[in-house]
């Protein structure tokens, strides 16, 4: 039997609506960030961008690559989208 292997699931949470947005896999918070503030970068007119202070990244669970079973209790901050650095181009 092979080890398990876990990536984490993450959301981002509206701030404004109360909900969650579809969830997202990635191996580890830095990655999950890294990915929104490329999209932030890269699509100034998304609501990230022009709303950030609406806008939180959390972290919702644990999936097993292996056997794509889900593991979720709680759903915790990372950070919220309008501390995340955009670079210029």
């Amino acid at each position: 039997m092979s080890k398990e292997t876990y990536k984490y699931l993450y959301s981002i949470f509206d701030n404004t609506t109360q909900l969650f947005e579809p969830p997202f896999v990635d191996i580890n918070n830095g990655s999950a960030l890294r990915r929104i503030q490329d999209l932030m970068m890269s699509n100034p007119q998304s609501p990230y961008a022009k709303f950030p202070d609406d806008f939180s990244l959390m972290c919702i669970g644990t999936w097993n690559e292996e056997t794509a079973n889900v593991y979720t209790d709680s759903a915790d901050l990372v950070q919220p989208l309008n501390k995340i650095i955009i670079k210029e181009k």
